[in-house]
């Protein structure tokens, strides 16, 4: 079986593909579940021009979204790279076509379970004035595979909710689960409708940042250890996402979504 890497070296910076986390000795960056899928696929074919319809394929799955949605995903983690590298435009725009991570090659050996135990990192030789994205060793990634596989169930039943809300009638409750709660909140005539587990008591602020989205929408949140499983659907405009959020980060990502753009 081929997997993926999860674990990426930029020069000095460590992506995290899993976590979203950027970070080197000094600061980290979180990137939201799309734009984490976004650079992924990015790193895994750097130096290669690929495709916008690929790049939101590959990022929002089953879900259609606009060009627009795509740039901005780009413009954020561009903004995040910017921090490590000031004076280095890394990811490039073809225009028309789509976007090329601007890296130094570097080869990428598969990492396979039933034949490899460990992948050897490739350094950057002395000479090397750009920049070299690296696999890290495949003990550590195995690791951090396994850890996945829980992050990987949990966008799994917000591909799932998210779908649910794609198909719910207006009398939306009798089809929720008797461990399952909806709450309606109405703020500057809009309304929002949250759905929630029963046990789990959503925070005021959570509350809060939900109700002032200007968008007709559906929320479901849930937890599941220290992270956060979010998922939305704009009723105007008939798309949404979900994601994953850490507790540290839940509400400046929350704040940073823009449904009402979706």
């Amino acid at each position: 079986m081929v997997f993926m890497s999860t674990n990426y070296q930029i020069n000095h910076v460590k992506f995290d593909s899993k976590k979203g986390l950027l970070s080197d000795s000094c600061q980290q960056h979180l990137l939201t579940y799309t734009e984490s899928r976004l650079l992924t696929l990015l790193l895994e074919r750097q130096n290669e021009i690929v495709s916008k319809e690929e790049l939101k394929t590959f990022a929002w799955e089953h879900t259609v979204v606009t060009d627009s949605s795509l740039t901005k995903s780009i413009a954020k983690i561009r903004q995040s790279l910017s921090t490590y590298f000031p004076n280095d435009e890394i990811i490039a725009t073809v225009p028309r076509v789509g976007y090329r991570l601007d890296l130094e090659q570097t080869s990428f050996a598969e990492d396979k379970l039933e034949h490899e135990v460990e992948t050897s990192t490739v350094l950057p030789s002395e000479n090397n004035v750009g920049y070299q994205a690296q696999k890290l060793p495949f003990k550590k990634s195995f690791f951090i595979i396994k850890q996945g596989l829980l992050v990987l169930s949990i966008a799994l039943l917000a591909y799932s909710a998210f779908n649910l809300f794609r198909k719910l009638p207006n009398d939306y409750r009798k089809f929720l689960n008797n461990d399952y709660s909806a709450i309606d909140i109405t703020n500057n005539g809009f309304t929002h409708r949250i759905i929630k587990p029963k046990s789990f008591i959503i925070p005021e602020k959570i509350k809060t940042i939900l109700a002032e989205k200007k968008c007709n929408c559906i929320f479901m949140i849930d937890k599941v250890g220290d992270h956060y499983n979010f998922s939305y659907f704009n009723n105007d405009t008939k798309l949404g996402g979900s994601l994953i959020l850490d507790e540290k980060h839940l509400t400046q990502e929350l704040k940073k979504i823009e449904i009402e753009e979706i």
